[in-house]
C-alpha cells in the first residue's frame, strides 16, 4: 500500500501512533470564569509559542472540555508550565470527576484575575487575540501580558503515553 492509498481511520491510528513519539511540555491551562465566578482548568500538552513581537502563546483545547467555555468567556488563560514534582496535579486536572478539587490541594495564587501555581517553572498570561475552530478543538492564540518565572524543578513532559523529564543533553 502507499501512503496515497492510506484511508481515514488508517491515518488517524497512524498519526495517534506517531504523535506518542513526538514529546510535549505538560501545562495546566487556567483561567476565571466570569459566568461561575469560580477557577477553571485543564492538563494540556498542545502549547506552543507563537512568535516574540507580539508575544504570543497557542493552546488547543478539546470544546469538549470543561474549561473551554471558562476560556471562551473569560478571553484571557493562564498556561502554567509543570515541573517533574506535579504529575498529582495532572491528574486532578485530566479526570472531570475531580474538577471540584483542581483548585483545593496546591498553593494556587491569583493575578490580575486568573489563577496561576508560583512554583511551576513558568506562568505566562495570556489575552485572547485570536481563535480558530477546527475539528474537535478550539485553537486560542493569545498575546503575552506577563511571564512568572517560578522556581520548578525539571520540566515536565509526555511522550509515549507516560511522563518524562525534560532537560538538556
Amino acid at each position: 500500500m502507499t501512503i496515497s492509498e492510506q484511508t481515514d481511520a488508517e491515518v488517524a491510528t497512524a498519526l495517534k501512533a506517531a504523535m506518542r513519539r513526538m514529546p510535549g511540555a505538560v501545562a495546566l491551562i487556567t483561567t476565571h470564569d466570569p459566568v461561575t465566578g469560580a477557577p477553571a482548568g485543564l492538563a494540556a500538552s498542545a502549547v506552543i509559542p507563537v512568535s516574540m513581537e507580539p508575544a504570543s502563546m497557542l493552546v488547543s483545547v478539546n470544546r469538549a472540555a470543561s474549561a473551554h467555555a471558562a476560556i471562551e468567556r473569560a478571553g484571557r488563560y493562564c498556561i502554567n508550565l509543570l515541573g517533574i514534582e506535579h504529575t498529582a496535579l495532572v491528574g486532578l486536572f485530566s479526570n472531570s470527576a475531580l474538577r471540584t478539587e483542581r483548585f483545593a490541594g496546591a498553593e494556587w495564587q491569583v493575578r490580575d484575575g486568573l489563577p496561576y501555581l508560583p512554583q511551576a517553572c513558568a506562568a505566562i498570561f495570556c489575552t485572547v487575540r485570536e481563535t480558530l475552530v477546527f475539528g474537535t478543538h478550539e485553537l486560542f492564540v493569545g498575546t503575552v501580558d506577563a511571564v512568572h518565572a517560578g522556581e520548578g524543578s525539571d520540566p515536565l513532559g509526555w511522550i509515549e503515553g507516560g511522563y518524562a523529564r525534560l532537560g538538556p543533553l
